[in-house]
């Protein structure tokens, strides 16, 4: 469903009331940098953020969940594989989550998996105008933080 521009703002308005009364608990998989920047961000929303990716925790964490937000900054064998056990289940449990392809495009080990999580079919995919460019195979490197800001809407099967 389209929003026109005139009503846009007041969805929006609606949407973060929405936020504000129900406290969803939004599961963050996110790199060190952006945590505190991340669950700031949430708190001051009207949500309850929660850093969790240890796997010994995370499948019945993303279940309790009303959200997840994965950012790729972070790669590491243990994250990657998080990243995707989380993805599976918000998905099983038909819950929405976001990607955040933070840097893809810089190397070919990050951009294939970016692809990988990509494959697993997030809600919304935000990101710079380099890193949308590489998730959709325009851009072979990425050139760094642009401040102009895309965001690829996925539909939700």
């Amino acid at each position: 469903m389209a929003i026109s521009t005139e009503s846009w703002g007041s969805e929006a308005w609606k949407a973060l009331c929405k936020v504000r009364e129900t406290t969803p608990l939004v599961q963050c998989i996110t790199n060190f940098i952006s945590m505190h920047i991340m669950a700031n961000s949430l708190l001051a929303d009207g949500a309850s953020p929660a850093m969790v990716h240890v796997i010994e925790e995370l499948l019945e964490f993303t279940s309790l969940s009303s959200a997840l937000g994965i950012n790729i900054g972070t790669l590491s064998p243990d994250w990657i594989f998080s990243m995707k056990a989380a993805a599976i289940r918000a998905n099983e449990c038909q819950k929405p989550w976001v990607l955040d392809p933070v840097g893809v495009g810089a190397t070919r080990f990050r951009t294939e998996k970016c692809i990988e999580l990509i494959n697993l079919k997030p809600c919304v995919i935000p990101g710079n105008v380099s890193e949308i460019m590489a998730v959709v195979g325009e851009w072979n490197v990425c050139t760094g933080e642009s401040t102009t800001t895309c965001c690829a809407a996925v539909t939700k099967i």
